[in-house]
């Protein structure tokens, strides 16, 4: 089975993570997040959807973080962000990470919070920051920029595959053809990727009923 860790595509079966939802479907998976590009000062129209956190198909915070081209000031994004990482230590829910050139800070925050949940880096290609993310303890997931991205094609070996999920983001490519490309790329076969990645996810994401 391919499983999709983040998408936005309303009409993402269950084997797939409906991101940011604001639709709580008794049988949708998805996760829950103000995304750094919506916060405001005022957070009282934001609060409402965390009351489904505890939802059974709730299975993970995000896509929150930190965005140093879109959004309002740093400062209020790390204070929104270390608010909602603390709802996800509370709840036990692993943290979906939207990071643009804020790495350096996404990391010194790992450091500092301690945080027990996952921190997943989602939308990966930022490829100078791997080690750096795999040393801290991030995992990595990676949509369907590994098609064109030869960068990320040539590092995609070095991050374990007990770190790694998949994902379409807000693409129109197919979480199959991601698979294929990614097992293609490490030389493994797509059965073993799978296997993996459904491995990972039962690890990670104890709340998804899969399997």
């Amino acid at each position: 089975m391919k499983y999709d860790i983040h998408t936005h595509n309303i009409k993402a079966g269950k084997n797939s993570i409906l991101a940011n939802s604001t639709m709580f479907d008794d049988c949708q998976p998805f996760s829950i997040g103000v995304h750094p590009w919506e916060l405001n000062e005022v957070q009282t129209d934001q609060i409402d959807i965390f009351s489904h956190v505890n939802d059974d198909f709730c299975l993970a915070i995000g896509e929150i973080g930190l965005d140093r081209i879109k959004g309002p000031s740093l400062t209020l994004q790390t204070d929104r962000f270390c608010q909602q990482i603390a709802l996800s230590e509370e709840h036990k829910l692993p943290v979906i990470i939207h990071c643009v050139r804020a790495f350096e800070e996404l990391i010194q925050l790992k450091r500092m919070l301690k945080p027990a949940q996952p921190w997943i880096v989602h939308g990966f290609e930022k490829t100078a920051y791997l080690n750096k993310l795999l040393e801290n303890g991030f995992y990595i997931s990676v949509g369907h920029r590994v098609l064109t991205n030869e960068k990320l094609q040539g590092i995609l070996h070095k991050i374990p595959l007990e770190r790694l999920f998949l994902e379409t983001d807000e693409s129109s490519i197919t979480i199959e053809v991601i698979y294929d490309h990614v097992a293609q790329l490490i030389h493994l076969p797509v059965n073993q990727l799978e296997k993996q990645i459904e491995t990972n996810i039962k690890r990670v994401f104890p709340k998804w009923k899969i399997g």
